[in-house]
């Protein structure tokens, strides 16, 4: 595994990479400075095929996007050196690692390149700059606002993705039901609002993971890991 700071590369180059995720052209959009300092705290990683990024339990306040490449989402260390089927694939533009972060707790998933692929490409953000919703002295309120959007967001739409194959299961609408925010926007009680909801959908995913991991669900689909794509983390 190779880290490298984006300072190591030229600016326009990261700039057109980072251009096609959300989170980084919309803190662009908001502030040139802001984005300079999320910069700061991001890495490249490369990885070479089969290797580890994830472990099941590991502790960090890492948000992960896949540039290029595919990596492969099991159930624990054992399951990926053993070369089982993956729960799921995560392809170029998805995020992971959002749930650890959101929760604070230790990863629930083991994520490896896949075998006899080409070279894997990931950026990764410290998002410990996001966790204290009453510190702005690094990254100001619009920032905040603008990363607990797009995490609402994405959450929401893995969730849609559970409700649309299993309309009938007791957690399909768990999330429809969280109050949304009706407030001033833009304000600090948006935010908290925001890492409020952030938090609760995380939980719900979480919930919705178990029961793959479990079994609970129906499982007899020719391949499960299409469907679960992007939804482990």
């Amino acid at each position: 595994m190779d880290y490298k700071l984006l300072s190591d590369y030229p600016r326009d180059g990261v700039d057109r990479l980072l251009n096609v995720i959300h989170l980084f052209r919309d803190i662009r959009a908001t502030s040139e400075w802001q984005y300079d300092v999320l910069l700061k705290r991001s890495r490249l990683v490369s990885l070479s095929a089969g290797e580890p990024l994830l472990h099941v339990g590991d502790v960090d306040q890492w948000v992960y996007f896949l540039l290029r490449g595919e990596l492969q989402v099991h159930v624990d260390d054992a399951a990926a050196a053993s070369g089982d089927r993956p729960l799921a694939v995560i392809r170029p533009g998805e995020v992971f690692g959002d749930l650890s972060m959101l929760l604070a707790e230790p990863r629930s998933a083991t994520i490896v390149a896949s075998p006899g692929g080409q070279e894997i490409q990931v950026l990764a953000v410290d998002c410990t700059l996001f966790g204290d919703l009453e510190d702005f002295s690094l990254l100001h309120l619009p920032t905040k606002l603008v990363f607990y959007r797009n995490m609402t967001h994405s959450l929401r739409w893995k969730l849609e993705v559970y409700r649309s194959k299993y309309p009938t299961h007791e957690l399909a609408n768990s999330h429809r039901k969280l109050k949304l925010y009706t407030g001033p926007k833009n304000s600090k009680e948006e935010l908290l609002a925001l890492a409020d909801q952030a938090r609760a959908l995380a939980r719900i995913l979480l919930d919705w993971n178990a029961e793959f991991g479990s079994g609970h669900l129906a499982t007899e689909e020719a391949d499960m890991s299409d469907f679960l794509e992007s939804i482990l983390s």
